[in-house]
């Protein structure tokens, strides 16, 4: 596996855009007073049992595509902005209604939006500015901080809501911890403490949805076991698949049954490989690419289109044109949308790119694991009776920097503190090596897993951060006996003001040296 030099190559570091440009910050405070507004009204539908579906599904995908996004397109924002304007005067009308006929008194909530009168795009830039600015003069940094660990956690959920939606289950309490995450911004009571209960009950929900989609997705594709992947490209046409939805992945690969154009996988795709159906699809080769954090150069270096799956457009905008097409509510200019599963596009551009014209054999890697299996053995040299803590080791962040200090931190850990690495691995005999690849959910389980069965300390370390890491560090943190340790996240994802709030309101710890580190954990103060 390629190390990335402290993130050189990372898109977001590489393109510099790794902080929002003063345009996009000040749609983005639009975006987030039709959100706010839209959830407000939307929870006084539900408080009438009645669910509006066009205002559920217009705050599902802003969410998902457009806020916490470093670019988006302003065909995009006006997209989003002209079905806010459709939707909301319908659903206040709704719920003004509804007030009558119970003579009651509407309460209705105050905004700067105006619906009757169109606003350009400049426009609508004053207006955020204006906005941007009045949060920063009346809101302290650390509530500031706090809104956008909302936003990160409201991302996850409603990543993990749409993905239950293409194993055909609805999840009303998921939508509806998001609404009341959203109309937080509408109260005065915003105090820290106010907002460590609301994100963690939400975290509490969104790893809810996370453990029924490791249900569904088993159901679907078997249970996960250990399997070889490689990394090899042979002669032939080809489409990479980028993203975490396995079920597109499926979709893809039914529709190029009957051709001869091979199908890798990229970044969080990887997972497929690991359940047992998706050894029966001949034209699925492996696995392409380092990651997304290498993502520049991959997309340049392969020779046929490349399928951005729900959720993954925000990883690569403005950062390549060529052969991209997405399943994703929007997309941005250069990316050809696909609906209703007509890949046909899809496989005509294979066909006519150039493809691999010999191929390259690479090493292949092991990944995966049986929970079961891995527990159990985990439980058993608990059992023994001979450590004080145990550590769990998360995601290799794919930098010298982040591998320098995991490699340390194995050798240097005393002999009585149990290792689980989910893929950092040195040979040493009180650590467990498992190469859980990018299955977000595996620390959580294994946390959990123990947790129950032992009163011993857990500390779980976060190398690398991704989309559900907020939320499940949050989640973690609420723990007996658990501490957090995150690391040098790519900045757009985390950066250092938040790990600082993070650990003031949940205890959540950014990582120092390996010593300094293991010793405040063996001092007891790394809570």
């Amino acid at each position: 596996m390629i190390y990335n030099e402290d993130y050189q190559y990372d898109s977001c570091v590489s393109r510099g855009i790794c902080s929002i440009n003063p345009r996009t910050s000040s749609l983005q405070e639009i975006l987030v007073l039709y959100l706010r507004l839209g959830a407000y009204y939307a929870l006084k539908l539900y408080e009438n049992n009645i669910s509006d579906n066009s205002i559920k599904n217009i705050i599902l995908n802003t969410i998902s595509v457009l806020v916490s996004n470093p670019e988006f397109s302003e065909t995009d924002f006006k997209m989003i902005t002209t079905e806010f304007n459709k939707i909301i005067p319908n659903i206040i009308e709704k719920y003004e209604t509804l007030c009558m006929e119970n003579n009651t008194v509407p309460e209705c909530l105050k905004s700067v939006l105006k619906f009757n009168k169109k606003m350009d795009i400049i426009n609508s830039i004053q207006m955020g500015e204006k906005e941007f600015l009045k949060k920063v003069q009346q809101v302290p940094q650390e509530i500031r901080d706090l809104y956008k660990i909302l936003f990160a956690v409201a991302k996850s959920l409603c990543t993990n809501i749409l993905d239950l939606e293409t194993y055909g289950v609805d999840s009303q309490e998921g939508y509806l911890t998001i609404l009341e995450l959203l109309n937080s911004l509408n109260t005065e009571k915003q105090d820290a403490e106010f907002y460590k209960t609301l994100l963690t009950n939400a975290s509490i929900i969104d790893n809810k949805l996370m453990k029924l989609i490791r249900k569904n997705q088993e159901e679907q594709y078997g249970s996960q076991r250990i399997t070889e992947v490689s990394y090899s490209t042979t002669p032939g046409k080809a489409v990479l698949v980028v993203g975490s939805n396995i079920r597109e992945l499926e979709d893809i690969l039914n529709a190029v049954e009957n051709t001869d154009i091979d199908v890798y996988t990229h970044d969080e795709m990887m997972l497929a490989h690991t359940f047992p159906k998706f050894t029966q699809y001949e034209n699925l080769r492996g696995q392409y690419g380092q990651g997304m954090e290498n993502c520049l150069l991959d997309f340049a270096t392969f020779p046929g289109p490349i399928i951005l799956t729900r959720h993954s457009l925000y990883n690569i905008e403005n950062l390549y044109r060529g052969l991209l097409y997405t399943t994703d509510f929007a997309y941005i200019k250069g990316v050809i949308s696909i609906k209703n599963k007509d890949f046909s596009g899809v496989i005509e551009a294979a066909i006519s790119a150039k493809g691999f014209k010999t191929g390259r054999q690479c090493e292949s890697v092991m990944i995966g694991y049986s929970y079961n299996n891995s527990k159990d053995m985990i439980l058993e040299e608990l059992d023994k009776g001979n450590y004080s803590k145990v550590f769990i080791i998360g995601f290799n962040g794919y930098t010298l920097e982040q591998q320098a200090y995991f490699d340390k931190l194995i050798k240097q850990t005393p002999d009585d503190i149990l290792i689980i690495s989910l893929s950092y691995c040195t040979p040493k005999e009180n650590v467990i090596c498992l190469n859980a690849c990018f299955d977000s959910f595996s620390i959580v389980e294994f946390v959990e897993g123990l947790n129950e069965k032992f009163d011993i300390p857990l500390v779980v370390f976060f190398p690398k951060c991704d989309r559900h890491s907020m939320s499940q560090m949050i989640f973690l943190s609420n723990k007996n006996n658990v501490s957090i340790f995150v690391g040098k996240c790519t900045p757009i994802i985390l950066n250092p003001n938040l790990i600082d709030t993070l650990n003031k309101v949940f205890g959540i710890n950014g990582l120092s040296s390996v010593k300094k580190d293991i010793d405040r954990i063996c001092e007891g103060n790394g809570d």
